[in-house]
């Protein structure tokens, strides 16, 4: 585990002081096979019409259920509300008081919780209450995950919703493309059954896609996906923000990390070094044009600069785990590495062009090459040598 999972790990800790207010219909000798968990953060307005919906739609199908309800402490009415709906449903609110946010309020639920099966969805009625018997009929016939999806067949969105929000909805689900085959793995509508989530799977997720985190990290084999037609919210307001954005992107790099952690470490370190190119002939042009420098001169000292961006990207992003290491001694140790990398890449570079004939003549080809050798050296000595943990059962976790 990297430091940064071990502070989430300890907020989540933190959370589980709450209250919690139980509807005396709940029998708790014996539990219903069904939950459905539904966050909230000033969403008082709507929880009445989503009650009466859910246990309409479940009591039709003889599904025994409980809603509960976690709440992000709105101070709104939600727990007097929660109590008068408590009285004619099997309604349960936990209320955090230290924690905040969707994914871990839904994690919240499930550890309180015991339930066979478990639905999660959100409150604005966004989602159709009348499908969950569907989804429900189809955990028992032995699928992982569940989603109610907007872009399979018969699945539709809202009149209301515009050109810009389909395509940063489209743009989401393109980026997640490499995780899973879903048409629709933004939902929030989803269920599973308890089962896939055993004693190894470590959900930490950023966000709001807690349903992307649990797809992806119980490994789920046998996926399906019901056609839903979205509604748009009628009360409170919407909670996605340019920073739930970017927590997304930031979601997505851990979980392609997770499933993928070679590769992705790689691409990161090849990202990061493309960067310092730019960073590289940035500092030259200014040193050589601007400060009126010789041109050796600046040509050593943008490597130093371009060296050090690297540097610090790479300990803040791609070897999480070498942090611990003093940051003064990674810096000159990644400085020498990198001066292996650009002898490598150099000196490959000048084999090729003056001993075969091929490459005398395509010196395009041999640069490239070289390229590839120069990282390919940096790459391996930076994850041995330079990024290498002192604990590596630490390494590989990811951020």
């Amino acid at each position: 585990m990297s430091i940064e999972e071990a502070d989430i790990s300890n907020m989540w800790e933190i959370a589980a002081i709450v209250e919690v207010e139980v509807s005396p219909m709940v029998d708790v000798r014996r539990c219903p096979e069904l939950v459905v968990l539904v966050p909230t953060y000033h969403e008082v307005d709507n929880l009445p019409e989503l009650a009466r919906r859910v246990f309409s739609a479940v009591s039709k199908a003889g599904i025994e259920a409980e809603l509960v309800i976690i709440d992000d402490d709105s101070q709104d009415g939600t727990e007097q509300v929660c109590k008068e709906l408590a009285r004619e449903y099997p309604i349960r609110l936990i209320t955090r008081t230290v924690e905040r946010g969707l994914a871990t309020a839904v994690l919240h639920g499930i550890r309180e919780s015991t339930h066979e099966y478990i639905v999660v969805m959100d409150a604005d009625l966004s989602h159709p209450p009348e499908d969950i018997p569907h989804m429900v009929a189809l955990l028992k016939g032995g699928a992982d995950f569940v989603v109610g999806s907007r872009y399979v067949s018969g699945g539709s969105t809202d009149a209301q919703w515009g050109v810009v929000r389909w395509l940063n909805s489209k743009v989401a689900t393109l980026l997640a493309r490499g995780l899973t085959r879903l048409k629709d793995p933004m939902a929030g509508f989803f269920g599973f059954p308890r089962r896939i989530l055993n004693e190894g799977t470590q959900l930490i997720p950023v966000g709001y896609k807690i349903g992307l985190e649990i797809l992806v990290k119980a490994q789920c084999r046998r996926v399906m996906e019901i056609p839903i037609a979205f509604a748009e919210r009628v009360k409170g307001e919407s909670k996605l923000s340019l920073k739930q954005q970017l927590l997304y992107l930031r979601h997505l790099r851990r979980l392609y990390r997770f499933r993928f952690p070679q590769a992705a470490e790689i691409v990161q370190f090849a990202a990061i070094g493309s960067s310092g190119v730019i960073v590289d002939l940035f500092f030259f042009l200014s040193f050589t044009y601007v400060l009126r420098m010789d041109h050796q001169h600046a040509r050593a000292m943008s490597f130093v600069a371009a060296a050090s961006w690297n540097w610090f990207l790479n300990r803040w992003f791609t070897f999480v785990a070498g942090r611990e290491k003093p940051w003064g001694q990674q810096w000159l140790q990644f400085l020498i590495v990198a001066s292996v990398g650009f002898t490598a890449n150099w000196g490959s570079y000048k084999l090729l062009t003056d001993y075969v004939p091929y490459f005398t003549a395509h010196h395009l080809v041999a640069f490239f090459i070289g390229i590839l050798l120069g990282m390919g050296s940096n790459y391996t000595l930076c994850r041995w040598f330079v990024f290498r943990p002192f604990d590596e059962t630490i390494r590989g976790s990811g951020t």
